[in-house]
């Protein structure tokens, strides 16, 4: 028996390379799927916030500025304390502190659904 020669580099078949191909291209529709739907999920939450909003003032109970920037803020609607944390600019943090009121504005429907007024400005405001 022969050794098998160790110098030649091992080649790809057809059938591998057009696996690879196949599953890298399912790698992308999926996240780009997963992408699509954080998006319209984002639309729908905003959307169903401006069709009837309702107006409360929150205070700030904590304040995240590492990895992402962050605040959480406890709001009162109808006697029911709700909280909502999100995600906020540089520009937020730099104007407000735990223990500061800000605007939030829920859907009526449910009180539980709010964002921050600063939010509300601009789409790409985080």
């Amino acid at each position: 028996m022969q050794a098998p020669d160790s110098t030649t580099p091992p080649q790809m078949t057809r059938r591998q390379i057009v696996s690879l191909a196949l599953g890298l291209a399912f790698c992308i529709a999926l996240l780009a799927g997963f992408i699509y739907f954080i998006k319209t999920d984002i639309a729908e939450k905003r959307a169903a916030i401006l069709k009837s909003p309702g107006y409360a003032t929150g205070i700030i109970t904590r304040v995240r500025r590492y990895k992402s920037r962050r605040v959480s803020v406890r709001y009162t609607v109808g006697g029911v304390e709700h909280l909502l944390r999100t995600r906020v600019s540089r520009n937020f943090l730099r104007t407000h502190a735990k223990g500061d009121t800000t605007a939030v504005i829920y859907a009526k429907s449910d009180p539980a659904n709010a964002i921050l007024k600063a939010r509300l400005r601009s789409s790409r405001n985080y």
